[in-house]
């Protein structure tokens, strides 16, 4: 299933490819409901998940997974979502197993994408893509509860955990946002954060 990772260049692995600063160049990824797509490539197909990620999304991984059963890759270009529905879309995608996941040129992959990204079990990033953890909600829910934060902060940490990703992906972007100024440029993972955190894990 790793066929399809084959023909991409180096992904993340070039010093200074990315400073950081979020500028997504593709269309499509505020969409407001997901949109899949799957594309013959070769050595396989590749499933293209674009837009914003909701409740139903792993119900329909699930039948599209069983209908598509030479799918080797997931491609990803998407601007969050529900937090819940990604990691329970990436319980799918991991109990499958042997996916690669990739945001390509341009794309974006933040919030609940990010999440979903981590299912994959080979992970690259392209060098000109935006991808960050961003909030836990979306849109951020400032009426949230202390002790609802806090159950979500845990979900979280552990499903970083069970995709084997460093718990520090959680807490450095929380640190890195809180050391934001006031209207300041948001600002994503570079390549060496991405492999750093095991986010990015291709090329290493």
């Amino acid at each position: 299933m790793l066929a399809p990772l084959l023909a991409l260049p180096l992904l993340a692995a070039t010093p200074g490819a990315q400073t950081g600063r979020c500028e997504p160049t593709r269309a499509g990824a505020d969409m407001p409901a997901p949109r899949l797509s799957v594309t013959h490539e070769k050595g396989g197909e590749t499933l293209l998940i674009e837009g914003r990620i909701d409740r139903d999304l792993p119900g329909r991984l699930e039948t599209l997974f069983a209908e598509h059963p030479n799918i080797a890759a997931v491609h990803f270009n998407s601007a969050g979502g529900d937090p819940a529905g990604a990691m329970e879309a990436g319980a799918v995608i991991r109990a499958i197993g042997g996916f690669a996941t990739h945001v390509p040129a341009g794309a974006e992959c933040s919030g609940a994408c990010a999440l979903l990204f981590l299912s994959g079990s080979v992970r690259s990033v392209d060098p000109s893509a935006v991808f960050d953890l961003g909030q836990f909600s979306d849109p951020p829910n400032a009426s949230a509860s202390r002790a609802a934060v806090a159950r979500q902060s845990l979900d979280i940490s552990n499903y970083l955990i069970r995709m084997g990703v460093s718990r520090r992906l959680l807490t450095g972007t929380l640190d890195r946002d809180a050391a934001l100024s006031p209207g300041a440029p948001r600002q994503c993972l570079t390549p060496a954060e991405l492999h750093g955190y095991n986010v990015a894990n291709w090329n290493e």
